[in-house]
């Protein structure tokens, strides 16, 4: 005998006929909640029976099958759903009897197989809500577990104030049960009203698609019911008013949420949460406060005293566990800083150490390069002769790159001496230019040099010519051809009673883009478009002129259009008695 085989086209189609029935009986809800409240606002007091009975409890018992489809459509696996469709089942079921069995005047004694189906609604919400919220506590931390529970202990002390009359008139029955039943109905509406709001205080508890139809729903139920009570101790509440709307569409709304559960996944928690627009904590203190001072010129509930006084002590734990909280990040961010100060000086370390040693080597391939090519050693033929040039270049390049990456690290360390003498600007620039320009032809760009009077200042000039040979080689390297490469010396303005010169490297190369401006003198940064263009560098010559002029007491800035050019700008101070 073959064993069953499960299918799941049947199992899919029968889901869309659920969400299909579901998605119908919603929208049957709704307009069944808009009839029904427009019809209580119809001129004439009371409401006729068929309103006020028939067209009430149609409007009850529809959302009563949005729950239970969904409970069919999610197999009966979600507790939320199966306890949320039994509150709403008995609370539908307490209203019909309620309705079928009052008198005439609308009037139906306590206790009563009313009461047993209205005050089950409430533990079973209740218990929906905290298997909703044990699913999300993962999330939760000690924090936002004391913003909640402050949150709830502020709404239950300002809601026991003002159901205070109503408790009072629940002690006030001669008949214990009578009087365990009064006073268990506002009891239930504030432990319901605090979890409500303790859940819409954290801000990782999400419950799911659609909470907000959910807290809405339960806060406008229990709303309806603590302005029935107060109505009710004050002999004003009459039956076939648009309140009786308010619980109706307090479920209607509920079955909005439940809708909801299994279509669309919840979100994940984000690593920072949105602002609130309500600091709900920071209120529940004030509320405590409120009460709390309410209760020096006026009588209040013991238990509202408690519940304020407790919100308010509560509202010190967040302060001390945030504190504590902080001091420890701050102990960990000294020891990260710590630990990358050292690796820093490690990398410096071993980038000093390998540059040292590539720099002998290199320097004997590159003095036997020379002989070789100057045919010391005997003629060569020409095809070996050009090879041997691409390799006495490259060799060059490698050779730069090692004695940068040396001065850099010198640099960054400290290690560096500045042989500190008076130093003539124009010379340092005029020997740059000169070196430069073979490198300038080759790429067919104009390379000039204006200097005006001779500029002196106080500085270490093989690392100035250094800074300046890096700025204009830059400068030419990224200028196509038939383009022109500036550098101009002129006065600056004195500051601080000192007297500045200022050096300006201008080209009309490809210009860089402003996003990366702030990270140029950054090691081994390039930016998007020279790579994009595949224009060879290693990002380290602009750092090791940023830190020559800084250790010099200058000033380095750049000012760049894409496709236009760039102009970099250096100001020095003048040696002191020095002209310009």
């Amino acid at each position: 005998m073959r064993a069953a085989r499960s299918d799941p086209g049947g199992r899919s189609q029968t889901g869309a006929v659920l969400a299909r029935a579901i998605r119908v009986l919603i929208v049957v809800t709704i307009v069944m909640n808009l009839v029904y409240l427009g019809a209580l606002l119809l001129p004439g007091d009371p409401a006729s029976v068929l309103i006020n009975v028939w067209l009430a409890l149609v409007a009850t018992w529809l959302p009563v099958g949005v729950f239970w489809l969904v409970a069919v459509r999610t197999s009966f696996t979600r507790w939320e759903v199966i306890l949320a469709a039994a509150g709403v089942t008995f609370n539908a079921a307490g209203d019909t009897f309620f309705s079928l069995a009052m008198d005439s005047s609308g009037n139906l004694p306590s206790p009563s197989l009313a009461d047993l189906g209205y005050l089950l609604y409430y533990p079973l919400t209740m218990a929906a809500l905290l298997v909703l919220v044990r699913r999300q506590s993962r999330r939760m931390t000690g924090s936002v577990l004391v913003d909640s529970t402050l949150a709830m202990l502020g709404a239950a002390a300002v809601l026991a104030v003002v159901l205070a009359p109503v408790f009072d008139d629940a002690t006030i029955d001669s008949a214990p049960l009578d009087a365990a039943i009064a006073a268990l109905y506002p009891l239930f509406d504030l432990l319901l009203i605090a979890i409500v709001v303790g859940i819409s205080a954290s801000p990782v508890l999400r419950i799911g698609p659609r909470w907000q139809f959910l807290l809405l729903g339960l806060l406008l139920f229990t709303g309806a019911d603590i302005a029935y009570a107060l109505l009710n101790h004050e002999d004003a509440y009459s039956s076939g008013t648009t309140l009786d709307a308010a619980w109706t569409a307090g479920v209607a709304f509920v079955a909005l949420w439940v809708d909801g559960v299994d279509r669309v996944k919840p979100e994940l928690p984000r690593a920072t949460s949105d602002a609130r627009l309500l600091p709900v904590p920071a209120m529940a203190v004030l509320a405590g406060l409120a009460v709390l001072l309410v209760a020096t010129q006026t009588s209040v509930p013991t238990v509202a005293l408690v519940l304020a006084a407790a919100a308010v002590a509560l509202s010190v734990v967040p302060v001390m566990f945030r504190q504590s909280m902080l001091a420890h990040v701050l102990e960990g961010q000294e020891k990260v800083v710590a630990r990358l100060t050292a690796l820093d000086r490690s990398k410096s370390d071993m980038i000093g150490t390998v540059s040292h040693e590539m720099r002998t080597p290199l320097t004997s391939i590159l003095g036997f390069l020379e002989l070789v090519l100057d045919e010391t050693g005997g003629p060569l033929p020409k095809p070996a002769k050009d090879m041997l040039v691409v390799v006495d270049r490259n060799a060059h390049r490698l050779h730069d790159l090692v004695g940068n990456m040396l001065v850099l690290t010198r640099l960054e360390s400290g290690d560096t001496k500045l042989a500190t003498a008076p130093v003539e600007l124009g010379r340092i620039l005029a020997r740059a230019t000169e070196s430069l320009q073979p490198f300038a032809l080759s790429r067919d760009v104009d390379l000039t040099t204006t200097c005006g009077d001779a500029a002196i200042v106080e500085g270490d000039e093989a690392h100035l010519e250094r800074a300046f040979t890096n700025m204009m080689e830059n400068a030419v390297k990224f200028t196509p051809a038939a383009g022109s490469v500036r550098v101009a010396v002129a006065s600056g303005i004195a500051s601080a009673g000192r007297s500045t010169v200022v050096v300006t490297v201008a080209d009309t190369g490809m210009g860089i883009p402003e996003s990366d401006i702030p990270q140029l003198f950054d090691r081994f940064f390039r930016a998007a478009n020279a790579q994009n263009e595949a224009v060879p560098g290693t990002g380290l010559g602009l750092a090791i002129t940023n830190d020559i002029v800084r250790s010099h007491g200058g000033d380095i800035s750049v000012a760049s259009v894409v496709g236009r050019g760039t102009t970099f700008t250096v100001t020095l101070p003048v040696r002191q008695g020095a002209g310009s």
